[in-house]
């Protein structure tokens, strides 16, 4: 079996790669900071180790670039130490097969970092092929005050039952990736009285909540209790029926979203 290797570098400095061979090892990198400048470190890249192949990269194809697009690429291209003035005249050539940059992985991997997301107006070919999963570690830190950014998945109010979910910088109270919109996919074990339910009186109340019991899938009476399992948007429907009947119910696991 081939081992796999793994890559961290400060996501600030850029300076070089420290090589991790384990979950454990990386864990620890994870939690001690660049002796330059105190950020955390960050994974890179993963795959095979690392050797000393020369990569080319290869000019494929590229549209007229503005410039802001320019202006973007050249401060990130600074900002990990590359030439940018070399590279960008390169590119700005715009002939295929071109030879816009050579590098070990470490280097190639800072170029290719550089570019993600320009992929609609610039493409390049990388000879040989470039054998690691990459990462993109400055999406860890807050590109406004440098701190360590957490993933942050909390309800959406504007949108029952469904969470928003990215990175936040809990120093400036705001997100740095994100938010998207995501449905929460838990299945939830919504408990209530039955025996209750049942004597109530007819009425509109009473009627809401069967109505809505013949809609869930999965449901069964066990003793004097209705067990529901749903999604978080099916118990949003119930329970306020159940709040204005005045029966008590259980969630499991802690329902995180407002209920009405």
């Amino acid at each position: 079996m081939k081992m796999e290797y793994a890559y961290v570098v400060c996501p600030v400095c850029w300076d070089k790669l420290i090589e991790v061979k384990s979950e454990e090892e990386y864990v620890s990198y994870r939690k001690d900071k660049c002796s330059k400048c105190g950020t955390h470190f960050g994974l890179a890249f993963r795959g095979k180790k690392i050797d000393d192949t020369t990569y080319q990269i290869i000019f494929k194809r590229g549209m007229k670039l503005d410039d802001m697009r320019i202006t973007s690429m050249r401060k990130g291209l600074r900002n990990v130490h590359l030439d940018a003035d070399d590279i960008m005249r390169s590119i700005s050539v715009g002939k295929q097969g071109n030879i816009i940059y050579e590098g070990d992985a470490f280097r190639v991997y800072l170029f290719i970092k550089v570019f993600l997301g320009y992929e609609p107006w610039i493409e390049f070919e990388i000879i040989p092929e470039f054998p690691y999963e990459i990462y993109e570690p400055n999406l860890l830190i807050c590109p406004k005050c440098g701190a360590d950014v957490i993933g942050r998945t909390e309800p959406y109010n504007d949108i029952k039952g469904w969470f928003l979910d990215g990175f936040f910088c809990e120093h400036c109270n705001k997100w740095t990736l994100g938010p998207t919109v995501i449905r929460d996919t838990t299945t939830y074990e919504l408990v209530f009285s039955y025996k209750k339910l049942k004597s109530i009186e007819d009425n509109s109340v009473k009627r809401g909540i069967m109505n809505r019991l013949k809609s869930v899938q999965e449901k069964k009476i066990q003793g004097d209790q209705m067990i529901v399992h749903s999604n978080s948007e099916g118990v949003i429907e119930i329970v306020p029926f159940l709040r204005t009947a005045g029966l008590t119910y259980d969630i499991e696991p802690p329902f995180p979203h407002k209920i009405e």
